[in-house]
């Protein structure tokens, strides 16, 4: 059998012709027959091409045809590109730890004199705090805000074992540390060295610090209430009060304080309205205070809003019933 070789195409004016030349020099036209065979490869060609440019599912069917995609890219050696973070989500700071100095709270003092004088100053990054007032020889108060001007907690005094929420200076001085407690309300400074705990004997009435006993279930079965009534800088009545033991959320009996309440004067009486239960937001406690002729004595009224059911003392959470609670009488200190 001679040997073929494939060794070139002619072209012609009318049509182009392929020939084959076997080796001993003779070229013969097969345009037929090659062009046979070559329809042949081109249609193989064709339908390796179309295979290879889709896809089927794994199993075999053919009732859904996906089209195939290409990933291209350049790998190269380098460093990453830095990462931009979402902007933070805010997080409220934790509540100050026992220990912490409070920043940017304030130290709130008011005289009982006619009319009272007010200052206040705001404690830095250590919590020292300091204020200029004119007080010398005057009673006073004073009270805790915090860093958006909340009173969150009224100063208690102490000098040895007794306890007083006014006092007077006849001079500078440096009350130390002064305890907050935030949970509960109650500041407490050591005045021992610098100061006296004073009455209310020179003070217009009601002005000054009362003591009532008022009837409790838990704890000791009585709780003692202290409380402060004062005016504010424009003249406005106002009221501090620590009361205790009771069983609180946070400590088991033990006091708890409100400071810088609001009141109303109105024949005579001093109505303040309050918070009456930390377990429960909706009790509002309204205490209507109407002084005796030589104001030694105060009798309260008492009532809890915001009440589901009333009881002897106190009452269930929820609802709009108002309650009647058993009335105190308060003693000027």
């Amino acid at each position: 059998m001679k040997k073929t070789t494939i060794i070139g195409m002619e072209a012609h004016s009318k049509r182009t012709a392929f020939f084959i030349q076997y080796n001993d020099g003779t070229k013969i036209s097969k345009r037929k027959k090659f062009i046979n065979h070559l329809s042949f490869f081109i249609c193989a060609a064709l339908i390796t091409a179309c295979n290879e440019g889709t896809s089927q599912p794994a199993d075999g069917s053919t009732d859904e045809v996906i089209g195939g995609i290409t990933l291209s890219g350049k790998l190269v050696a380098g460093t990453q590109k830095p990462v931009t973070p979402p902007p933070p989500r805010y997080i409220p700071p934790p509540p100050p730890a026992p220990g912490d100095p409070l920043v940017g709270y304030k130290l709130y003092c008011v005289t009982f004199t006619n009319p009272p004088v007010a200052a206040a100053g705001t404690s830095d990054a250590a919590g020292q705090v300091s204020l200029d007032i004119d007080a010398s020889g005057v009673a006073l108060g004073c009270f805790v805000l915090d860093t958006s001007g909340e009173a969150v907690a009224a100063l208690v005094f102490s000098s040895g074992p007794e306890r007083g929420q006014t006092i007077t200076l006849t001079g500078d001085a440096d009350l130390g540390t002064i305890t907050v407690d935030l949970d509960n309300g109650i500041a407490q400074a050591d005045i021992t060295e610098v100061g006296t705990i004073t009455g209310s004997d020179d003070m217009e009435c009601p002005l000054g610090t009362w003591t009532a006993t008022v009837p409790r279930e838990e704890c000791t079965g009585t709780a003692t209430s202290y409380f402060v009534i004062f005016k504010n800088s424009e003249g406005q009545y106002r009221m501090s009060f620590r009361v205790g033991p009771l069983m609180l959320p946070s400590c088991d009996c033990c006091e708890r304080a409100l400071s810088d309440i609001p009141g109303t004067a109105s024949g005579g009486a001093l109505t303040f309205s309050f918070p009456g239960d930390m377990s429960c937001p909706t009790k509002i406690m309204t205490v209507t205070l109407t002084p005796n002729a030589d104001c030694t004595e105060m009798t309260g009224e008492v009532s809890l809003s915001g009440c589901l059911a009333c009881q002897t003392q106190g009452c269930d959470c929820g609802g709009d019933l108002t309650c009647p609670q058993p009335s105190i009488t308060a003693i000027r200190n």
